[in-house]
C-alpha cells in the first residue's frame, strides 16, 4: 500500500516523486523498461528547464554538453541566410543523453525513499466503487500483482496507455507535431552553439511549418532532427525520415556529419499546448506528454514535464496531509493558471503560419535580423 503509485519513471513521474518522497510519503514508480534506458529525444534542455532541474537539485549543465547560442538559419529557395544569437538574459542551456539525464531524475527520487519498480509493466488501472487505487501490474517474470496506492499519477508519455484506459483523449483540432531524428558523428560535437534551420520545405517544394535542429552532444556526435507541425499544408503526406535525410544532404558538410548515422533514426507524434484531458480525476492526475503539455510553438517538452510534475506533488501533498481528495481538482486550474494564455497563443500561431506565404516570410526575417532572432528565441522558449 502506498500514498501515491506513479506510472512512468520519465521526467515528469521522477519529478513528481522527488516532490512527494521530500515531502516524506510513501511513493512507488511502475516503469515498464529498465533504468537506465534510451528514448529518442532532441535532447535539448533549455534554460527555463535547467531552472527547473536545478530546483530539483539536479545540475543539468554539468550532466551534459554546454550551448550558450543558437544560430537560426534560413533555407529558403535560392537562398540561404543566418545569424546567431544567445539564450535570453545570458542564461544557458545544455545537451543531455536522455538516458543519463532520466537516471539522474529517478536516482534523486530513490533517494530520497522512493521505490522504483522498473521491469514492471503497468497493465490496467485497480478501479474500486469509481475510485482510480493503483494498478494491475505485470512483473519481469511475467507474474501479475496489483499495486495499491491512495492516489495514481499517470506519466507513460505521449501515447499513454494507461490514460487513455481512464478516460483521457486528444483535442484532434489542435495543432500537434511529428518529430524524427537521429545521431550522427561530427567533428563539432563539442560547439557551443545549436543551429535550428527554419523555411523548410518538402520534396514537392511546399513549405513545412517546423524546423530542423542540430544539437551537438559532446560526445563527438551531433543529434539532428525535424519537427514538423500538423498546420503545415502538406502535413498528411510529409514523410520526415525523407526530409532528415534532405537536411542532412543539405546541412552535413557544414556540421562534417557522417553520411550515416550511429543508431537508427526514430520518431514519433508530440501532442501539444495540453491538448489531451481530462488531466484530474477523483483519485488520479496526469502529467507531462501523457497531458501533452509541450510547447506548441517549438515542441518542446522536458521543463514541463517537470513542472507539471511539481505541480502535482504539491496537489498530492495537500491531499495526503489534509486526508481529502478534493485538493486534486485544483490541479487542472493551476495548469491553466500557469500555461493558459501561452499555450493558446502557441495553437494560434501554429495555425497562423500554416500559411505559407506568412511562415516563409517569419522564417526569413528571424534568421536574417538580430532583433527577431531574438525575439523568436524568447518566446520559442517561454521565457518572456
Amino acid at each position: 500500500m502506498y500514498d501515491t503509485l506513479i506510472v512512468g519513471a520519465g521526467p515528469a513521474g521522477a519529478a513528481t516523486a522527488i516532490g512527494l518522497a521530500q515531502a516524506g510519503h510513501r511513493v512507488a514508480i511502475v516503469e515498464r523498461e529498465r533504468v537506465p534506458r534510451p528514448k529518442p529525444c532532441g535532447e535539448l534542455v533549455s534554460p527555463r528547464a535547467v531552472a527547473q532541474f536545478a530546483a530539483l537539485g539536479v545540475d543539468a549543465v554539468a550532466l551534459g554538453h554546454r550551448v550558450d547560442h543558437v544560430r537560426l538559419t534560413f533555407d529558403g529557395p535560392g537562398s540561404r541566410r543566418s545569424t546567431s544569437t544567445g539564450w535570453p538574459d545570458a542564461s544557458t542551456a545544455a545537451v543531455v543523453p536522455r538516458e543519463v539525464l532520466d537516471t539522474t531524475l529517478v536516482e534523486r527520487a530513490t533517494a530520497l525513499g522512493a521505490e522504483l519498480l522498473d521491469g514492471h509493466t503497468a497493465t490496467e488501472p485497480l478501479v474500486n466503487r469509481g475510485f482510480v487505487r493503483g494498478a494491475r501490474v505485470t512483473r519481469p517474470d511475467r507474474s501479475v500483482a496489483d499495486v495499491v496506492a491512495t492516489y495514481t499519477v499517470v506519466a507513460d508519455g505521449a501515447n499513454s496507455r494507461f490514460g487513455r484506459a481512464l478516460g483521457t483523449f486528444r483535442q484532434q483540432e489542435w495543432p500537434h507535431a511529428i518529430a524524427h531524428r537521429a545521431r550522427y558523428r561530427s567533428a563539432l560535437h563539442h560547439a557551443a552553439e545549436i543551429e535550428l534551420v527554419v523555411g523548410l520545405r518538402d520534396h514537392g517544394g511546399t513549405p513545412v511549418t517546423g524546423y530542423a535542429f542540430m544539437f551537438p552532444r559532446g560526445d563527438g556526435t551531433v543529434n539532428v532532427g525535424v519537427i514538423a507541425m500538423s498546420t503545415s499544408p502538406s502535413f498528411r503526406v510529409l514523410s520526415l525520415p525523407r526530409l532528415l535525410e534532405a537536411i542532412v544532404a543539405e546541412h552535413g558538410a557544414a556540421w562534417h556529419l557522417d553520411p550515416d548515422p550511429v543508431e537508427v533514426a526514430a520518431g514519433g507524434r508530440l501532442p501539444l499546448g495540453a491538448s489531451v484531458g481530462p488531466v484530474a480525476g477523483p483519485t488520479y492526475l496526469v502529467v507531462g506528454d501523457a497531458a501533452g503539455v509541450a510547447n506548441p510553438l517549438s515542441g518542446a517538452g522536458l521543463e514541463y514535464a517537470i513542472e507539471t510534475g511539481e505541480l502535482a506533488a504539491d496537489v498530492l501533498h495537500e491531499a495526503l496531509t489534509e486526508g481529502s481528495a478534493a485538493a486534486l481538482q485544483r490541479y487542472p486550474r493551476l495548469l491553466d493558471d500557469t500555461y493558459g494564455t501561452y499555450f493558446q497563443v502557441g495553437r494560434l500561431t501554429s495555425r497562423f503560419l500554416g500559411n505559407t506565404t506568412l511562415s516563409t516570410g517569419a522564417a526569413r526575417l528571424a534568421a536574417t535580423r538580430r532583433p527577431a532572432a531574438d525575439a523568436f528565441v524568447r518566446i520559442a522558449a517561454n521565457q518572456l
